[in-house]
């Protein structure tokens, strides 16, 4: 009987089912600068600056997956290749859109055109938008060459 009350008792807005939409992720393609084709890079490690966290130690790919931060309009990454730290600067816009009671908000980011590369003697060569909307992760939003 307290079963079948708290089962009646429960709306759709309740439950936030696995898998239903969440914020994107920044994707980004690597580019050979030279040849101008699309190829797999090798990174020593991805932190995110202003955030004490490391990413990942240890990156191979030809694609890459980075969350953008939803209470500021930049977020920073170092990446560093062979002992040579670059760091990128995404600004965005974030647009907040309100899902359910239970899943909450979701995120939707605008890359502006100032992003770019904050360099020393780095490894990247150059940064371009794609597509400049993340409204899901399956496109590609920058171009890194390097």
């Amino acid at each position: 009987m307290l079963t079948l009350f708290v089962l009646i008792s429960c709306e759709k807005d309740d439950i936030c089912i696995e898998g239903s939409e969440n914020t994107n992720r920044l994707t980004i393609g690597f580019v050979n600068y030279k040849s101008r084709i699309q190829t797999g890079i090798s990174l020593s490690f991805i932190k995110g600056v202003d955030s004490d966290s490391i990413i990942s130690e240890g990156f191979s790919g030809n694609y890459l997956k980075l969350p953008l931060m939803v209470n500021s309009n930049e977020t920073k990454y170092i990446l560093e290749q062979n002992k040579i730290k670059d760091t990128l600067i995404i600004f965005h816009q974030t647009n907040h859109l309100y899902l359910n009671r239970s899943c909450g908000f979701k995120s939707n980011f605008l890359i502006k055109s100032e992003t770019e590369i904050s360099k020393e003697s780095g490894w990247i060569r150059e940064v371009s938008i794609e597509k400049d909307s993340i409204f899901n992760e399956e496109e590609t939003n920058i171009f890194v060459y390097y």
